[in-house]
């Protein structure tokens, strides 16, 4: 299936590529690339407008490019904000990142007949290329020569960190977004709210959002099983017990306290399950302007737990 899906990206950057050739011929025949319509839209990234959110998407086949605006995914509840971000609300800046990484060089050996990759661009022979599929089956990356010249070129020829993020960036290239009714695309975070809206604390969302990450299942499909009655523990035992379960592990990951500094339970452990349904607490805490997480709200009935037991009042008489 992946190899099907790299495939197909490698089939759709090519076409885009192609067709941005002819670009401005079109424009001069006064043909514009419409909005994106009906409720989701599938393709391949090819062009993005960082200044205004404006994504071009082209969706392969007879369907050619349409256009969706994202939103900058400021939410106004801090938590919807925390989680959408972490969870995959995509940005304009991200998916132009995305295009760039794809962009190197490649060099052609004549005699061997063979492209080899090249982090310098000023080596001799050294053409700009576009990184368009990752091909697992045999570890070559398929690029596209300026000349729109597909080939391959051997995945072991670039170092490890070149190489993984060329696949990511294909893989955020490749997008599968549904869209609200005024044609824009709907974020992670837009869904968090509503479900959170529909009933649903935030500890649970993070459980069932970390969990179809590490499943692969559709998050809609968790979210029904657990509202028809399922257990959070069945789920877990029918897909899979996420190692983020909790709001503050989400914020231990660069918001806040590590994982181990959250509340420990009676076995003097960090409590797994301390986020098992916060609701608005957490929020309640990231309100809190200018406090750090590991401050908390002060203690009202009297002094903190290191102050050790009070004095006792001298007996009458004494």
């Amino acid at each position: 299936m992946q190899i099907e899906v790299r495939t197909k990206v490698a089939l759709l950057l090519a076409l885009a590529l192609t067709l941005a050739v002819v670009g401005p011929v079109a424009a001069q025949e006064g043909e514009e690339i419409g909005a994106c319509e009906g409720d989701s839209v599938s393709g391949t990234v090819v062009a993005v407008d960082d200044e205004t959110g404006e994504v071009t998407i082209d969706r392969g086949d007879d369907l050619g490019q349409c256009t969706v605006t994202l939103d900058d995914g400021d939410y106004d509840h801090p938590i919807v904000d925390l989680l959408g971000s972490y969870f995959g609300d995509v940005s304009a800046d991200g998916l132009a990142e995305a295009l760039e990484t794809t962009r190197g060089y490649a060099v052609y050996d004549s005699e061997t007949e063979t492209w080899t990759w090249t982090d310098d661009p000023d080596a001799e022979g050294a053409e700009p290329v576009t990184v368009v599929a990752y091909n697992e089956e045999d570890g070559t990356f398929t690029i596209l020569t300026e000349d729109g010249e597909e080939v391959t070129v051997p995945a072991a020829d670039l170092d490890e960190d070149t190489a993984d993020a060329l696949q990511e960036a294909l893989d955020e290239l490749a997008v599968d977004w549904g869209l609200d009714e005024d044609g824009g695309v709907v974020q992670t975070g837009d869904e968090i709210a509503a479900y959170h809206e529909d009933g649903l604390g935030f500890g649970v969302l993070v459980k069932l959002y970390a969990m179809a990450d590490a499943s692969g299942v559709p998050v809609d499909e968790l979210v029904a099983a657990f509202q028809s009655g399922t257990e959070m523990g069945d789920l877990f035992e029918d897909y899979v017990k996420p190692s983020i379960r909790g709001v503050g592990h989400v914020r231990g990951k660069g918001h806040g306290p590590p994982d181990h500094a959250g509340p420990k339970d009676r076995d003097g452990q960090p409590d797994d399950d301390a986020d098992e349904d916060p609701e608005d607490e957490d929020a309640d805490l990231l309100n809190q302007a200018g406090r750090p997480d590991h401050a908390g709200p002060k203690d009202q009935h009297g002094p903190p737990d290191h102050a050790g037991p009070k004095p006792k009042k001298p007996k009458k008489g004494k």
